[in-house]
């Protein structure tokens, strides 16, 4: 259901939901929230990707742009307890590569990072990858 609140800007920059919309949104201490700005349009989109008590881990990766490539991305992760809350990818037409950006939670996780590192760089088709802790 949409609801449409008009709110004013209490600082530069801040701004304060009704305490039941916020709710309903999981709006609470703690909790992840991917914000999308167009700053062509002066518009923003706020989407709700974790609740509090996750360990989450941006992966960015350069991969092949070859049927299958994700399948053998995501099986990895899902092969070790890692649960994928966001996924984009963009392809790189004139490379013949796929640029894909993700958020995890890897706190059901049973393998270090630096191992999982490892394991996706084995997968023959990650040309880079950058694995990064967000607090």
């Amino acid at each position: 259901m949409r609801h449409y609140e008009l709110i004013k800007v209490k600082e530069d920059g801040k701004l304060e939901l009704p305490l039941e919309l916020a709710y309903e949104l999981g709006l609470v201490k703690g909790a992840y929230f991917l914000v999308e700005v167009d700053t062509d349009l002066k518009e923003a989109h706020l989407e709700r990707v974790a609740l509090p008590g996750k360990k989450l881990v941006e992966a960015e990766l350069v991969v092949e742009d070859r049927p299958g490539v994700l399948a053998k991305v995501t099986g990895l992760l899902g092969k070790h307890g890692i649960n994928i809350l966001f996924s984009e990818s963009e392809e790189l037409v004139e490379l013949g590569l796929s640029a894909i950006v993700t958020i995890v939670d890897v706190s059901g996780s049973r393998i270090s990072l630096e191992e999982l590192e490892k394991e996706l760089m084995k997968v023959e088709e990650v040309k880079e990858l950058k694995l990064r802790e967000i607090e």
